[in-house]
C-alpha cells in the first residue's frame, strides 16, 4: 500500500489522498465446474497452478468512406481461448476430469450433444493480501478445445504439468470494492441533486411541508422539518 500526497476529489487540499492497493498475481483461486462424471470440480481445481484469460481481440474492422478520409469502426470481437495449466496427481483425477468433460460433448459412438449438456462457467477469484475477495471473473459457457496431452522425458526430473485449451463465450468480471463505490456514489449524487433543486430555487416561494419532506429523503438525514423557520423554493 502506497499514499501519495494527491488530491482525489478536489474538494479539499489534504483531506483525501490517494492510497494504491496493487493486486498481487499469486492471490487467486479457480473454481471448476462441480461434477463431472462423478468428479468434484472443487478437488481438481486445488491443482491449477497457472490461469490464462482475457486476450479480447477486436479482429473485424469496419471501414466508412468520409469525404476523401476513411473512418474506422470496431467490429466482432472474440476471445482466442482460455489457458488452464494443473500439476497431475497420481490418482489420475484431472485427466479423469477432462476426459469425462469431453465425453459431455461427443461420445464414443461419435455422437455430439447439445450445447447445454456441456457448456459449464468456470470462476476466477483475485484476494486482497488480507484473504477478502476483491474481483470476481466469471468465464462464461466455457468448454475444453483439447483433450490432456503430456510431455515425458528422461532429461529431467521436473513434476508432470497438463495444459488444457478452454473455449469461453464471455467473460464478467464483479468487483466488490466496485460495488462499494457505486453505492456511495449514487447517495452522493442524490444529496447533490436534492441540494441544488432546493438552493436553485431560493427566492421564489415557501415551501410546504409536504414539499420539504419530499426533497429531504436521503437516508441518514431528519425528515421532520425543523420548527420555527421559514423556507423558500
Amino acid at each position: 500500500m502506497q499514499q501519495i500526497g494527491f488530491d482525489l476529489s478536489g474538494l479539499a487540499g489534504n483531506v483525501l489522498r490517494r492510497v494504491w492497493l496493487l493486486q498481487r498475481s499469486y492471490n487467486w483461486q479457480l473454481i471448476m465446474p462441480h461434477d463431472i462424471r462423478g468428479l468434484i470440480g472443487i478437488l481438481v481445481s486445488q491443482y491449477c497452478q497457472e490461469v490464462r484469460f482475457g486476450d479480447y481481440s477486436i479482429t473485424e474492422i469496419s471501414s466508412i468512406r468520409y469525404g476523401p478520409y476513411r473512418r474506422f469502426y470496431a467490429g466482432l470481437q472474440e476471445i482466442n481461448t482460455v489457458t488452464l495449466s494443473f500439476l497431475v496427481p497420481v490418482d489420475n483425477s484431472v485427466t479423469s476430469y477432462f476426459y469425462g468433460w469431453h465425453e459431455l460433448i461427443v461420445d464414443k459412438e461419435g455422437y455430439y450433444h447439445p450445447k447445454n449438456n456441456y457448456k459449464r462457467d468456470i470462476y476466477v477469484m483475485l484476494y486482497d493480501r488480507t484473504g477478502i475477495e476483491s474481483v470476481k471473473f466469471k468465464l462464461k459457457g466455457t468448454f475444453p478445445r483439447t483433450k490432456p496431452r503430456f510431455t515425458l522425458s528422461y532429461d529431467s526430473e521436473s513434476v508432470s504439468i497438463l495444459t488444457i485449451d478452454m473455449s469461453v463465450d464471455s467473460i464478467e468480471p464483479t468487483s466488490f470494492i466496485g460495488s462499494i463505490t457505486e453505492g456511495v456514489s449514487s447517495i452522493v449524487g442524490s444529496v447533490a441533486s436534492k441540494t441544488k433543486d432546493m438552493l436553485g430555487s431560493i427566492g421564489r416561494k415557501p415551501l410546504s411541508s409536504r414539499q420539504w419532506a419530499g426533497l429531504n429523503t436521503t437516508p441518514g438525514l431528519n425528515k421532520t422539518p425543523t420548527t420555527g423557520g421559514t423556507f423558500f423554493a
